[in-house]
């Protein structure tokens, strides 16, 4: 065995032991993570430090999983994604490193995933014709040359973000000489400069064992992981190269200042401070305590002075970055107009000088120690399984060269900062150092509303200039290529060389659920294995709250946790709730019910969580804050609705897809109907209302007195308290909230709604790509055609619409997929350079259904994916709470057990069945985000967000 174990250590706030390993041969790492979790996790990491911003290093993760030297098949991942039962498969980019990870329950599901992994990593074909379609490539069209390629379109859609564009123009400067100067993901304007074996050269640079830091987690012995490594990689890669660093930025002898262009119509200014290095660990928690202590609540002297200052709002990059070899912290302001950048300025540097001479309360930084200890010890939720969270935590400390159980288990350094704390002259010295730190950029943000058409131009004198210098001959080659990668796209595709689970290799029985069964109180108290972490929720059933209202109540939920409570403050809640406990927040949850009304549960939903020995601080938190909410702070409110306004605006193009899906689906589902009245365009025209009632007195005090009356509302509604953690704690949380609340109980809202116009909707602001929606309506859960269309959605992913919209269009995404939650049957395309032909597509779909012979793997591939997230693993927390959710929407035991059997028994039959019935010349709803309005529209009626927002 290759692999010589270092040291091994016990983590008692996780429940684990972790191990390193070493092979001296190569120098690969690997690093375990042994616990008790159902899942079984694996990541191998590289670190990429490209040197340009042609994306080399973001194309190479996507050709390293079109095919390998054992699986030399054209699409290995999106066909494994198919034939496993692994809840979590991806690669990711980031700006110093390139991991490729993967999570499954099942043994041999995972092994099968390490083969296949491994083999992509180290042995990827890299083929030619790959690179042009995952990377970029010209195109030819009479006359007219243009790009296209998956990437070169991904990357489009993401400079619609205007932060990526501020965070960009400080790299540039503030670490120039780095790999971080460069775009990771890749500039389009620069793509084009990038040569298939300049991408050959840079896998063989940084994909070598010596660079390679594995990573698994769960309850499996390493060393059968190791042996797998040894004979698939170790055994056949030889020598030791230097291992690989991203570069560190140089100290500077005095600040410098630059300008920096962004998308959008508003100034701005930021103030970025180059640290020390993250994997030193006093530099990066004094950073994360400096960020804790200057802007860790609304009371923190630089989040006052911001939100304070009577113009503009914290900039959205505020606070420290710790994702890069070197911390970077950021202070300021957006929203500004351009005579305010220098008072903006002003304040910021005025606010650190106040703290520099008087510190924080000691209280701020122990609640910031806090809530670390928190985030250790939490079994976390969310898109990520929780060891893998983890272990991406822990890399850097591998990777750039730090002692990695730091990454893991960070009590003694934390410990050691609690005896710091306690010296107030501590703190003071953090900020004067920040004050006193030379390497210090001082930027302008400058709104360019043109920022998106002088991309486009700069992209045009690039292909004329290409388009002039083409010989015949080369005009041949690119016809010659578009045609074999067309025939390569379309060419039949044998998989059998790779793994597969079968459907009948699952379980037909569903996972059994635990019901959420209330007391003679009705209150619901659950013992879970949490980690010694508690958790309490408020619930209140708005069930019946008329569709004007869900407005306000989204607007409730927005800022009520922003304002007041009882004699306090906003400054002091704020600063009393971070005092108090790790998390507290309200939210509202929508779901559409299973019952003939297909009307929806609205429950309002008040929530926190802590360390178990905090549930009297838990408590205190949820009872105060729901019965002392206050709306009496007028100026706080109107800034509050003034900074989302903003937030609004700029992100148009960005929440462009979430526009056009709201739009497409409202019409259909009175779910999507809600969501369309609190998130869609229908929430813009509200907010523009809303902002400009915000600006006179009298205006203000009805928004104050409408909320105020949406409180009393919430709050004499039928109400739970949900409390779950250690059997002796539950019920003390209970008891400690004790919430008086209305007994009548509410019916679902509205029944179904009344039939609304389809949408036939383009929906413009400016940016680079689309977005594309069509939805028709489907059956209720309990339907015996619902497991069936869900069945469908995958297969025309599988085999129509990636191939035609991600692999020939180019875009970054298409899927169709029959949504449980809405009963609707949807396709779209995400970040796409085409449009009418993608609408094309959708109906080409249904056609290829109804008229293919379909293979019966290719049904059981569908399956497969259907099951994937039907036996999603779930935190114990995380399961209580889909328990719950399962009973509000009336989903019983019968109807999951029935949906499953009719997943894993679809018919080829069945599924052309339900594509005739459902979708075939059947009305849908359609729409549209469009990055530019004068492209055809493919009969769409030109909508502009822009307008609606004022």
């Amino acid at each position: 065995m290759p692999f010589q174990k270092l040291r091994s250590k016990k983590i008692a706030a996780m429940q684990a032991e972790v191990q390193e390993f070493e092979d001296p041969a190569s120098g690969a790492r690997h690093i375990h993570l042994a616990n008790s979790d159902k899942e079984y996790v694996f990541l191998v990491a590289f670190p990429t430090v490209p040197d340009a911003s042609d994306g080399r290093a973001h194309i190479l993760e996507h050709l390293a999983l079109c095919g390998s030297r054992r699986y030399p098949v054209r699409d290995p991942f999106f066909a494994m994604s198919r034939r496993s039962i692994a809840h979590f498969m991806n690669a990711m980019t980031y700006a110093d490193k390139t991991v490729y990870p993967f999570a499954s329950t099942d043994r041999t599901d995972f092994f099968n995933l390490l083969h296949v992994y491994l083999d992509a990593a180290f042995f990827p074909r890299l083929d030619y014709l790959d690179f042009l379609q995952e990377g970029w490539r010209l195109v030819l069209e009479g006359d007219q040359l243009s790009y296209q390629g998956i990437v070169f379109n991904e990357m489009k859609g993401a400079f619609a973000d205007p932060v990526r564009a501020l965070d960009a123009g400080i790299a540039a400067e503030l670490l120039a000489g780095t790999t971080y100067a460069h775009e990771s993901g890749g500039d389009p304007l620069h793509i084009p400069s990038l040569t298939h074996e300049a991408l050959r050269e840079f896998h063989r640079t940084h994909y070598h064992p010596s660079q390679a830091v594995f990573m698994t987690a769960g309850a499996i012995d390493p060393t059968e992981i190791q042996q797998v490594i040894d004979e698939h990689v170790l055994s056949q890669m030889h020598g030791k190269l230097p291992r690989l660093l991203p570069e560190l930025a140089g100290q500077w002898p005095a600040p410098k200042s630059t300008r920096i262009s962004i998308p959008g119509r508003d100034h701005g200014m930021q103030f970025a401070w180059l640290l020390g290095q993250s994997v030193d660990v006093n530099a990066h928690y004094e950073a994360i305590l400096l960020d804790t202590g200057l802007l860790g609540n609304a009371a923190a002297p630089l989040a006052n002075a911001m939100e304070s200052a009577g113009f503009g709002r914290p900039s959205a990059m505020n606070g420290v970055d710790t994702g890069m070899r070197q911390l970077v912290f950021h202070l300021g302001m957006e929203g500004l107009q351009e005579d305010q950048v220098a008072q903006a300025r002003e304040q910021i540097w005025r606010a650190l000088e106040r703290a520099a001479e008087e510190g924080v309360p000691r209280s701020v930084l122990e609640a910031g120690l806090r809530d670390h200890r928190f985030r250790q010890r939490e079994i976390a939720a969310g898109s990520l399984p929780n060891s893998m969270r983890r272990l991406l935590r822990a890399i850097p400390y591998e990777m750039y060269g730090g002692d990695v159980m730091l990454g893991f288990d960070n009590e003694d350094v934390l410990r050691d900062l609690q005896q710091k704390i306690a010296d107030p002259a501590w703190f003071k010295t953090l900020v004067r150092g920040l004050l006193d730190n030379p390497t210090r950029l001082d930027a302008e943000v400058l709104p360019d509303p043109d920022y998106f058409d002088k991309r486009e131009q700069a992209e045009r004198a690039q292909l004329e200039q290409r388009r002039t210098a083409l010989t015949e001959s080369e005009k041949q080659r690119l016809q010659r290529e578009a045609e074999q990668l067309v025939e390569r796209q379309r060419a039949p595709v044998n998989n059998d060389v790779l793994p597969r689970i079968l459907p009948q290799d699952l379980d037909p029985t569903p996972h059994p659920v635990e019901a959420v069964r209330k007391d003679a109180s009705g209150a619901a108290p659950i013992v879970i294995a949490s980690n010694a972490v508690s958790y309490a929720r408020v619930l209140y059933d708005l069930s019946d709250l008329p569709e004007q209202d869900w407005p306000w109540l989204q607007l409730y939920a927005e800022i009520v946790t922003e304002l007041g409570v009882g004699s306090r403050t906003y400054l002091e809640a704020d600063a009393w709730r971070h005092d108090k406990v790790p998390y507290f927040d309200m939210n509202v949850h929508v779901m559409q019910t299973q019952g003939d009304s297909r009307g929806l549960r609205i429950i309002a939903d008040f929530y926190a969580k802590g360390l178990s020995e905090e549930n009297a601080a838990i408590a205190e938190v949820l009872k105060d804050s729901v019965q002392g909410a206050r709306f009496d702070e007028l100026d706080r409110i109107a800034y509050l609705i003034d900074s989302n306004m903003q937030d609004l605006r700029d992100d148009l193009a960005e929440n462009g897809d979430d526009y056009a899906k709201l739009a497409a689906t409202a019409p259909l589902s009175p779910l999507r109907r809600y969501e369309q009245m609190v998130r869609g365009s229908a929430w813009l025209e509200f907010f523009h209302r809303l902002h400009g009632q915000s600006r006179d007195d009298q205006g203000l005090r009805r928004i104050a007195e409408k909320l105020a009356a949406m409180h009393r509302r919430i709050t004499s509604a039928p109400g739970t308290v949900l409390a779950a953690g250690a059997e002796h704690d539950v019920r003390k949380l209970i008891e400690g909230v004790s919430l008086p609340s209305g007994t009548a109980p509410s019916q679902p809202s509205c029944g179904a709604p009344a039939a609304a116009p389809l949408a036939n909707l383009a929906l413009h602001a400016p940016a680079q790509v689309n977005h594309c929606f069509a939805a028709w309506p489907g059956p209720t859960l309990s339907h015996p055609d619902a497991p069936v269309l869900a069945v469908l959605g995958e297969l025309m992913t599988n085999l129509v619409l990636h191939q035609s919209l991600r692999e020939e269009g180019g875009a970054y995404g298409g899927h169709a997929a029959y949504s449980t939650d809405s009963n609707l049957f949807v396709m779209m395309s995400y970040r796409d350079p085409r449009l009418e032909e993608t609408y094309e597509v959708f109906q080409d779909a249904i056609e290829w259904v109804l008229d293919s012979d379909i293979a019966r793997e290719k049904v059981e591939e569908a399956i497969i994916c259907v099951m994937q997230s039907l036996d999603r693993p779930r935190t114990p927390f995380e399961a209580v709470m889909w328990a719950w959710e399962q009973q509000e929407r009336g989903i019983t035991d019968e109807i999951r057990r029935s949906y499953r059997t009719g997943v894993l028994e679809c018919t080829t039959e069945r599924l052309k069945q339900a594509a005739a019935d459902w979708l075939k010349d059947k009305p849908f709803s359609r729409a549209a985000f469009v990055g530019r309005s004068e492209q055809a529209l493919a009969g769409l009626e030109l909508l502009r967000l822009a307008e609606l927002a004022g």
